[in-house]
């Protein structure tokens, strides 16, 4: 029973976690084209798509929770049982913490890129302030 409760948790984060990145890929992409140039942008997305699949499962199977159902607190200790309840339980805590924890590996990602778009924007007005010309050495 509890193999199965694992393997039920695993599945749901893969599932979870790929229905984001699918939605979010294209965007993603494209904030990157846009930060690294399209040579890199794929890449680096791939390598986003990876992280997010290490959070997704991480967040979703937390062994100290679930050492409950195997290992005995203390020599009386009753084991957890692992009925509907739990398993509804389980599941629920699962699907919130996969959630969590793609929101925030999300949201710091888009943190630093908004950060980079800005600076980014920032010297292309620069350049087409200056017409794209170095100032001359005005005084030497």
């Amino acid at each position: 029973m509890f193999v199965a409760l694992l393997i039920v948790l695993l599945l749901i984060a893969l599932l979870i976690t790929s229905v984001v990145v699918w939605v979010l890929r294209p965007h993603v992409r494209g904030i990157l084209k846009r930060l690294v140039g399209e040579s890199l942008a794929d890449a680096w997305v791939n390598f986003l798509t990876f992280a997010l699949y290490v959070v997704g499962v991480a967040s979703a199977v937390r062994a100290y929770r679930l050492d409950r159902y195997v290992i005995k607190a203390h020599e009386g200790a009753i084991l957890a049982e692992l009925n509907l309840n739990t398993w509804a339980l389980e599941i629920y805590q699962s699907v919130r913490s996969v959630l969590g924890g793609l929101a925030w590996s999300l949201m710091s990602f888009f943190i630093v890129a908004l950060i980079a778009v800005i600076i980014v924007r920032a010297f292309e007005l620069k350049r087409e302030t200056t017409g794209g010309q170095p100032r001359d050495a005005e005084g030497i």
